[in-house]
């Protein structure tokens, strides 16, 4: 397996509307493996292909469940501690709203509020080409939503007010500038 690069905003992919992933070959489910521990390795809970360079609609998410010191015991639902793949999702369904604080493998260090549905219920395939449905909620429901703008071409900092979406541009272009001017200055 491979862990791959993960692309940061503002590179364009980031805001591509991915292609339908037709083929569910060998290669295809290598990726899909590669896509995995890259999440992992990133610290992740879920990832889609564009942020890895590749525009093709396919998605994977791992939420651990976890007791937090301190913190109301959350209740273990059937989507913790399972690895999804979702290959070509469809939103059919969304109710209610919630507003969280989400980040972003592709926006490193920056965590901000972003309203979502509350519930959602998904259908897609999973990397073998078998058709599956889904209802989620709570977390698992924010990553999927998450993750299937990005497949769709938009940036969680899109779902933010304009002031804090420009907040958050000028502090991303501010922290590449000093990264390349430390390069700059290594050399």
């Amino acid at each position: 397996m491979t862990v791959m690069k993960i692309v940061e905003w503002p590179a364009k992919v980031l805001e591509t509307k991915s292609s339908e992933v037709v083929e569910f070959n060998d290669e295809f489910k290598s990726f899909v493996r590669d896509m995995h521990e890259t999440m992992d390795e990133a610290g992740g809970i879920g990832l889609a292909s564009n942020q890895v360079g590749v525009a093709k609609r396919v998605l994977t998410i791992f939420i651990p469940w976890e007791e937090r010191r301190g913190e109301p015991p959350e209740a273990k639902a059937d989507w913790h501690d399972k690895r999804w793949t979702f290959v070509n999702p469809v939103i059919t369904k969304k109710t209610g709203k919630f507003k969280g604080q989400e980040g972003c493998l592709s926006f490193p260090e920056i965590f901000e509020n972003v309203e979502r549905a509350a519930e959602v219920w998904i259908t897609a395939q999973d990397e073998y080409g078998k058709s599956f449905d889904v209802h989620a909620n709570g977390l698992f429901s924010v990553c999927l939503q998450h993750e299937i703008d990005h497949i769709d071409g938009i940036v969680f900092i899109t779902r933010m007010s304009p002031l804090k979406s420009n907040l958050v541009k000028k502090k991303v272009m501010k922290r590449h500038r000093l990264e390349a001017e430390e390069l700059e200055n290594e050399k």
